[in-house]
């Protein structure tokens, strides 16, 4: 098999749901080289975000965004040897992005919301996130019913990996991400962990987010930076489950726990 990789996280946002930095974020920019050099330096790729897309949350601006990620680009330079990957649906973001030294975009609405940036990816030969999302951040947690949850993300990935394509991006270049919490019943969640077989059969890398989201909090009483051990089992068990790239929070405990895993999945 091939090695399973880790997408630390890095928000440059006042309103994440875990690592949200207050109003103060804009001020923050030590911080984020100490998260940089301590534990996100040893992720396979750092993807940087500067919008908040929980559950509730609203759209920010191209130039807020833009600006957001100028605070930290010096930082970026500082560690020019590590892959950085941009989380957002704006072409203008997107381009921003690679234009200073990017090499991944992980879109949330799967190239819908503007297809440019599928383009975008080609002309760049860069690779792309395509995730499912049911709504928008701001609406999403309002309506989570599914006549069958898998069936739809089936569907929906047939449809947006054949529109990838045909933007002239190489199937090595698209990786799914279905989602997990974005427009999802608690059930729904883990149901998407069990099928993570059947979603393989689409042929395509796929990224699991499942990081210290509420969904890990099966007691109600979890505040988000409490759930590192849920978050490192289900993370375990998506590994087992076929996953190729886990998104995460904690870089360091996830590494650990991954080398273990990958002793039994290759023994």
């Amino acid at each position: 098999m091939s090695k399973i990789q880790i997408m630390g996280i890095l928000n440059v946002t006042p309103d994440s749901f875990y690592d949200g930095q207050g109003d103060q974020y804009l001020d923050n920019v030590e911080e984020y080289h100490r998260k940089l050099s301590q534990d996100l330096c040893k992720a396979d790729i750092i993807d940087i975000g500067a919008e908040s897309t929980r559950p509730g949350s609203l759209r920010i601006s191209v130039k807020e965004e833009i600006n957001r990620l100028s605070i930290i680009k010096d930082k970026i330079s500082l560690f020019d040897h590590l892959k950085y990957s941009i989380d957002t649906y704006k072409y203008e973001v997107a381009k921003y992005a690679l234009d200073n030294g990017f090499c991944m975009i992980n879109d949330i609405y799967a190239g819908q919301y503007d297809d440019r940036i599928l383009k975008l990816c080609s002309n760049k030969n860069v690779p792309i996130v395509l995730m499912h999302m049911k709504g928008n951040p701001y609406n999403m947690q309002k309506n989570t019913s599914y006549d069958s949850v898998i069936d739809d993300i089936m569907f929906f990935f047939k449809n947006r990996t054949e529109v990838a394509i045909k933007s002239g991006i190489p199937h090595e270049n698209i990786i799914i991400d279905p989602g997990i919490g974005f427009g999802k019943s608690l059930k729904d969640n883990y149901r998407i962990i069990k099928s993570i077989p059947k979603l393989k059969e689409l042929g395509f890398k796929i990224l699991i987010g499942l990081s210290r989201k509420s969904f890990l909090d099966i007691d109600k009483n979890i505040a988000p930076d409490k759930r590192l051990e849920e978050s490192i089992a289900m993370n375990a068990i998506s590994a087992v489950n076929g996953a190729d790239i886990l998104r995460v929070h904690d870089v360091n405990a996830s590494l650990k726990a991954l080398k273990t895993v990958e002793s039994y999945i290759n023994c």
